[in-house]
């Protein structure tokens, strides 16, 4: 399954297509829905990075993914997370979506918006390993064995 075409937008006002202006191999996408999830996403982020020293050239976004109906708000929305996180480079890596949510959890077969999903796609964007919820020791040693083969094979 190849992950869905989201318009986005970076933290610092770059426009990015996600999957395919995502650079990097392999690529770590970490999908919230709700405020709740930062710290489901914070927990999943910090792994991530650390799987940067086995697998050189990996990258890890954020996605927070919220209805096409809060789009008139972006200025602030964005502007309300931009002021929360110092880090440049971390706003450039926190790719705000203003989406139909209904057409993405469909595209993606998960069933609500209750908890984060974390997806590890190839250079075509297809889908290679998937998880959801808090990370735990299973899942961490599941995407970095994924992320690992996956790096090695490109």
């Amino acid at each position: 399954m190849r992950f869905p075409t989201l318009e986005t937008q970076d933290l610092e006002s770059a426009r990015v297509l996600v999957p395919d202006d995502l650079p990097g191999n392999p690529r770590v996408i970490i999908l919230a829905f709700q405020r709740w999830h930062q710290m489901l996403v914070d927990g999943w982020s910090q792994h991530a990075h650390a799987l940067e020293a086995m697998c050189p050239g990996i990258s890890v976004w954020e996605v927070p993914a919220m209805s096409h109906v809060y789009a008139v708000g972006r200025f602030f929305i964005d502007g309300g997370m931009k002021a929360a996180i110092p880090d440049a480079g971390v706003r450039q890596h926190t790719l705000t979506a203003y989406t139909d949510l209904d057409a993405l959890v469909k595209a993606l077969e998960i069933p609500d918006f209750e908890t984060v999903h974390v997806y590890l796609l190839d250079p075509s964007g297809e889908i290679v390993w998937r998880g959801s919820g808090q990370i735990d020791e299973d899942q961490a040693a599941a995407l970095a064995s994924a992320a690992e083969k996956l790096a090695v094979a490109n």
